[in-house]
């Protein structure tokens, strides 16, 4: 693990290591620390004593509102970021689903996903906040600030620490992955699925014939929000362990999922929305295996070189969790967070081969709860001040690195605009528009590949445009030297 991390830190604060090894991305060193710790924790592990059972009281309130704070201080910025990609064609759909949404209960997508409740999230919003991205980014704000308020109680219920709930809840406010989930309209999605997971799990956790009901009402949401949420009933039978809960309670659940998912494979004729080339032993393997964990442990974009700053915080970062190593972590607590991570991780396994520049990192929202709830255990199996100084070091590093990524979706989204104004000054009288090759990210973040039609109508006040990509001779071009789109 020690030498792992040296390669990490060596890498972000020299830049691409030549001598003793090539290193670019390290992502395989970064897979190789998070694994060696995970080791380390499941050896170290004990079976320690019973977890508290706490009420709730007026301090709970305080630790609510701080993590609110700590969202809106994180994200603040990111109100003003424009439009990227697919966000184009979500709010021309939306525009188009304000007064017809009940058919996307009865009909699939076309697409070839089921999620009907997660498209009526973004027509509220829409017929609320229009084209203002201002609008768009508080309520994807407002929904993450939702969940993090309900990983604290999932975890203060699971492990009976404020402490370490606090701890839990604000490292999945600002982990580096968050950006393409919380920023980008096109995580709505996963954020809606994500909160109604949290909800029907704490109802469980609750007990009682209302609470199980308010417990199946959620799952069903988070089903038709996105398909990961289809593993709602194993993650129940994870946290069904240490809450003592019988087997039994958990088969209405797993009887709802089969009528829903029987439900879904009859709108599509199979199970639709997903490749037929799935990934091969061997991919999936090191997807599950290899980056899921490095993009976990270091949500670092290295398509971007780390500043002095961001260098320094990867460098604490290593050194905090290096600490971890040592912690007599509770096994059963540790175990369910494990799983946590790899139950939530396979419905997009085929897509978390994540490379360096952190695409699709927003697959990760879910699985990053179990991501969350790991450390915070590893953190509660110590005593003395470490309990304080390594989980506020992981958080401080955790922020700079949540900033850096935020810079690089704040460039994305810049060239956007400057491009679609551009774009729509471009259009000929015959309202076309020839365009010429144009990248499909910028750093690593999803940029005009989907959704340029959408956009210069947009800046068109709804006209439409015919667009023809790869034309010759082009009428629209990208400038790679300048990163600017010009018109010729």
């Amino acid at each position: 693990m020690a030498l792992f991390g040296l390669v990490v830190a060596a890498r972000a604060v020299f830049g691409p290591l030549a001598f003793p090894i090539a290193v670019h991305s390290p992502l395989n060193a970064e897979a190789g620390f998070g694994i060696c710790l995970v080791v380390a924790l499941c050896l170290g592990a004990t079976n320690s004593s019973e977890r508290a059972e706490l009420s709730f009281r007026r301090v709970d309130v305080a630790l609510a509102a701080g993590l609110v704070c700590l969202v809106a201080v994180a994200f603040w910025r990111a109100l003003g970021f424009y439009f990227l990609s697919d966000d184009f064609v979500l709010l021309k759909l939306t525009r188009e689903l304000r007064s017809g949404w009940l058919q996307l209960f009865t009909s699939g997508g076309g697409d070839g996903f089921f999620r009907p409740l997660g498209y009526v999230s973004l027509a509220a919003t829409s017929a609320w906040a229009g084209s203002n991205p201002v609008l768009w980014h508080a309520c994807g704000l407002a929904v993450h600030g939702a969940n993090c308020l309900l990983v604290f109680l999932l975890v203060l219920r699971l492990i009976g620490s404020r402490r370490a709930a606090w701890f839990a809840a604000g490292l999945f406010a600002i982990h580096g992955t968050r950006p393409e989930a919380v920023v980008w309209i096109a995580g709505r999605f996963d954020l809606v699925a994500t909160f109604f997971v949290l909800a029907g799990l704490l109802f469980f956790l609750r007990g009682g014939r209302w609470n199980m009901l308010a417990a199946l009402a959620s799952m069903t949401l988070a089903m038709l929000s996105k398909e990961s949420a289809y593993v709602f009933p194993f993650l129940l039978l994870l946290v069904a362990i240490p809450a003592r809960r019988g087997v039994r309670a958990v088969v209405p659940f797993f009887a709802l999922a089969a009528a829903l998912f029987a439900y879904r494979w009859g709108l599509f004729g199979g199970m639709g929305g997903y490749r037929t080339d799935a990934l091969g032993f061997l991919p999936a393997l090191k997807a599950l295996t290899l980056r899921l964990w490095a993009a976990l442990f270091f949500p670092i974009n290295w398509s971007v070189e780390p500043g002095g700053f961001q260098a320094l915080a990867i460098v604490v970062l290593i050194a905090s969790l290096g600490w971890l190593a040592t912690s007599r972590a509770n096994r059963v607590q540790l175990l369910v967070a494990l799983g946590f991570v790899l139950v939530s991780a396979l419905p997009p396994l085929y897509q978390l081969l994540i490379g360096p520049d952190l695409q699709k990192s927003r697959l990760l929202y879910l699985p990053s709860i179990g991501f969350c709830l790991m450390l915070a255990v590893a953190v509660e199996g110590w005593t003395g001040r470490l309990r304080w100084i390594v989980p506020g070091a992981i958080l401080c590093a955790s922020l700079v690195t949540l900033e850096c990524n935020l810079n690089v979706w704040e460039y994305a989204s810049g060239k956007a605009k400057s491009s679609c104004v551009t774009a729509a000054r471009c259009v000929g009288p015959d309202n076309k528009l020839t365009v010429g090759p144009f990248p499909g990210s910028l750093r690593g973040v999803y940029f005009l590949q989907n959704g340029l039609r959408e956009c210069v109508e947009l800046q068109r006040n709804g006209a439409p445009v015919e667009v023809e990509f790869n034309a010759t001779p082009p009428a629209l071009r990208w400038d790679p030297a300048t990163d600017e789109m010009k018109c010729y």
